[in-house]
């Protein structure tokens, strides 16, 4: 497995052998496909859109996180969330930095 991208409490992995890529939640390594990891992006717009924030921040705290077919479930704070896509915005650059270099 080579290291993507580490944020502050997550990080992200890309094994080549398998074909998959890793997130490291700290308490829970999940391997993730390559679809998978376009709808954590998705989901990753979804949070960080100023409507979903504000509602955090005035309602509640927590955000409840379900993907890979609902097979994981997380329970994150505003600054997890925020982490999170930033996780997934730098996970997704380095693999298009990663493209471009293997295909100059």
């Amino acid at each position: 497995m080579e290291l993507l991208f580490a944020s502050k409490y997550y990080t992200s992995y890309q094994s080549a052998e398998e074909r998959c890529f890793y997130i490291d939640f700290g308490h829970k390594l999940i391997k993730v496909s390559f679809c998978q990891l376009l709808s954590l992006r998705y989901k990753a717009k979804q949070l960080s859109a100023q409507e979903h924030i504000e509602y955090m921040l005035n309602q509640g705290d927590t955000t409840l996180l379900l993907f890979c077919d609902k097979q994981h479930v997380l329970l994150l704070d505003t600054l997890q969330v925020l982490d999170f896509v930033d996780l997934i915005h730098g996970t997704f650059t380095m693999i298009e930095l990663q493209d471009i270099l293997v295909t100059v």
